[in-house]
């Protein structure tokens, strides 16, 4: 199993414990890409009732998440600049780690591209 195959196979998931509220304002192509290329015998759960935080999702799945959230659930600028204040604060945490892995990041760039 891929690492891309896997962190879409947890967004998969998640995804659809969101349900269709936060779903429809995902483009089709990226649902697709994110449906199609997800490890399918790959089952990850989440429980509703368990912060997602707490849900031991891969640090790429979390990023695409927030990505995800980024660029099609904030609703406004001040939520956008909130997200991104977040996560420049996590990003220099992380002890001069890169944030994200290579793979993730042109996974990302590649996703954005399809808008």
């Amino acid at each position: 199993m891929s690492n891309q195959a896997q962190v879409y196979a947890e967004v998969y998931a998640v995804l659809s414990v969101l349900g269709g509220e936060y779903i429809r304002k995902i483009p089709q192509n990226v649902l697709n890409i994110i449906a199609d290329q997800r490890d399918k015998s790959y089952c990850k759960k989440i429980d509703e009732n368990v912060p997602l935080e707490d849900q031991n999702l891969s640090k790429d799945a979390t990023a695409l998440l927030a990505v995800l959230k980024l660029d099609y659930w904030c609703e406004t600028e001040e939520q956008k600049q909130e997200l991104l204040d977040l996560l420049d604060k996590n990003g220099k945490i992380q002890s001069g780690q890169p944030l994200l892995s290579d793979d993730i990041n042109t996974l990302i760039k590649n996703l954005r591209g399809l808008k």
